[in-house]
C-alpha cells in the first residue's frame, strides 16, 4: 500500500476536542514514555521517563536515589505529560496529569527501567487532576479526501 500523497498546503486546520478522564487514562496506558516536570533546586526541569499506570490510576516510575529527580520531587507537586503527534497529518493528542509525587516504600516491579544503573527508588504521582486534548482532522479537508480516495483504491 502506498503512502497518501498529502502536501503541506492540502492540510486544513483541525478541530480541538477535549478528552474525558477514562480516555485520558487509556491514552496514558498506551505509551511507555512521558515527561515529568517540576520546579526544584535548578529551577524548572522537564525530563523524559518510562513509566507505568498503576491499577488505582497513579503514575509510577523508577529512578536512582541520587538523581536530581529523586532529590527534588519527593513530596512535591509535579506535572506529567504524555503525547502522540502525527506531524504529517497535523493530528495528535496530549494528556496532562497534575499531582503529588511521593516515594514508594518498596521498589515497584514495573516499569522496567530503560537505562542502566540501579533504579530502585520508586516514585508515584498521585493524580489530583487529569486532562487531555486531541487535534482531529478538519472535516471535508483535502487531506481527508485524499485518504478516502486512497482507501477506496486499495480496498
Amino acid at each position: 500500500m502506498r503512502e497518501p500523497d498529502i502536501q503541506q498546503h492540502d492540510i486544513q486546520p483541525g478541530r480541538l476536542a477535549v478528552l474525558d478522564g477514562p480516555e485520558c487514562w487509556d491514552l496514558l496506558r498506551s505509551q511507555p514514555v512521558g515527561r515529568i516536570a517540576w520546579s526544584g533546586s535548578q529551577g524548572m526541569s522537564v525530563v523524559p521517563v518510562n513509566y507505568a499506570v498503576a491499577e488505582d490510576e497513579a503514575i509510577v516510575l523508577r529512578t536512582t536515589p541520587y538523581s536530581l529527580l529523586a532529590r527534588d520531587v519527593a513530596d512535591r507537586d509535579v506535572a506529567f505529560e504524555v503525547d502522540h503527534v502525527d506531524a504529517a497529518h497535523h493530528e495528535g493528542w496530549s494528556v496532562l496529569v497534575r499531582g503529588r509525587c511521593v516515594r514508594q516504600r518498596h521498589t515497584p516491579e514495573h516499569p522496567e527501567p530503560w537505562v542502566t544503573g540501579p533504579r530502585f527508588l520508586g516514585l508515584r504521582i498521585e493524580a489530583r487532576s487529569v486532562s487531555g486534548r486531541r487535534v482531529l482532522p478538519a472535516t471535508g479537508s483535502a487531506a481527508a479526501a485524499q485518504s478516502a480516495v486512497d482507501a477506496f483504491f486499495t480496498a
